[in-house]
């Protein structure tokens, strides 16, 4: 008897300390970095830390890390390599020297200096801004090889000026592009293709947009961050700014750390905005609301982090998003008629364009262990009868 008990006991503390890595692994932070490597920390890592893994070498096919997205719903990694005018997949867990599962390359890509990508998991879908051919170009999510796009966005009457961020809207069915070049953020209908014009354009001096590079929107809170890498700032605007508005907020000045920041990261589970700051190897992460010249809320700088450069991050949070809020009126001026192009698709139930990872909490974990334990002595009773 006291066997069978062990056994029991043995097996319900190795389920639940299974699903406690699994939650751990839902905690994440993903950071690309110009040494051609992907270094990955837990989310709240301060400091001068190390990385959980690292994901580096020839085998890996990674050649000048533009960008990278995270699939949490397929354990997918999306690298996007503007020197290899690539795109790799590798499992999200990938550790080391490891060739990729999929690679998205060659000339009928139509890919040309491409410097960001964004997963649009409701509609399964990656989508690439790419720099040297002012487009924006569209591929299936599992899509492998030299495959054209599904759909590019590209022409004069696009707007598109060296495009350098790109973002995807599924709650609104909206595409959002930061253009270099003029310094503008260019909005249009999801599912746009060819010479479309933008229905909205962000642009102007009151702005304070400054070569604006990486980009990501808010639906739980009906707005847009971007960061600006000439003025080493983040400024976030209403989603459906349009003209020449000023932000609602400004992160800026030299107690933020910010130095040429290139991307950033969105956690809306934990209301924070991670930046990487190239000019100064750091990734800052700052309450969501943070606005002018204010410290971040933790710093992963030093040595011993392997950051390098860092042009882009991602996270992977584990938890539950709150539902987007109703959107505002519109503001600034009229916005745009798209002149050609496709129809916007149904608009997809609210929330639906929010990836995560259904973990367990504390509370939940303690729930299981008491139902498992109540399981273990059923079956010792049946057992021993």
């Amino acid at each position: 008897m006291p066997d069978r008990i062990s056994r029991v006991v043995l097996a319900i503390v190795s389920i639940l300390f299974l699903l406690g890595s699994r939650e751990a692994r839902a905690q994440e932070l993903f950071v690309a970095n110009g040494n051609n490597s992907v270094t990955v920390y837990t989310r709240t890592s301060n400091g001068n830390v190390a990385p959980l893994r690292i994901l580096s070498g020839a085998a890996t096919g990674l050649n000048g890390i533009a960008d990278l997205t995270v699939d949490t719903g397929n354990n997918e990694l999306f690298v996007l390599n503007q020197f290899g005018l690539s795109i790799t997949v590798y499992p999200l867990t990938a550790n080391g020297n490891v060739a990729p599962l999929r690679t998205i390359s060659g000339a009928a890509t139509g890919m040309n200096n491409p410097v960001s990508l964004t997963l649009d998991a409701v509609n399964n879908e990656i989508v690439v801004a790419n720099g040297g051919n002012n487009s924006v170009t569209v591929y299936a999510r599992a899509a492998n090889g030299n495959v054209a796009p599904l759909r590019t966005l590209s022409g004069a009457a696009t707007g598109l000026s060296v495009p350098l961020g790109v973002a995807v809207d599924t709650v609104n069915n909206e595409l959002i592009v930061t253009n270099g070049v003029g310094s503008s953020i260019t909005v249009y209908t999801r599912t746009a293709n060819g010479n479309v014009a933008p229905i909205r354009t962000l642009s102007g001096a009151s702005t304070g947009l400054n070569t604006p590079q990486g980009v990501v929107v808010d639906t739980v809170n009906n707005e847009l961050a971007v960061v600006n890498v000439s003025g080493s700032s983040v400024t976030v605007y209403a989603r459906t700014a349009n003209g020449n508005v000023a932000p609602l907020r400004t992160l800026s000045g030299p107690t933020t750390g910010l130095a040429t920041p290139v991307g950033l990261a969105l956690d809306n589970v934990n209301d924070e905005l991670a930046v990487a700051s190239s000019g100064n190897a750091s990734v800052r992460v700052f309450a969501r609301t943070a606005n002018g010249n204010v410290a971040p809320l933790r710093t992963l700088t030093g040595a011993s982090t392997g950051l390098v450069s860092p042009v882009r991050v991602a996270i992977t949070t584990g938890g539950v998003l709150p539902p987007p809020t109703s959107t505002p009126t519109p503001t600034g001026p009229p916005a745009a008629t798209p002149t050609t192009g496709s129809s916007p698709s149904p608009t997809p139930t609210p929330g639906a364009g929010q990836v995560t990872v259904p973990t367990l909490d504390s509370r939940g974990l303690i729930a299981l262990s008491l139902i498992l334990a109540a399981m273990g002595i059923f079956v010792i009773r049946r057992m021993s009868s």
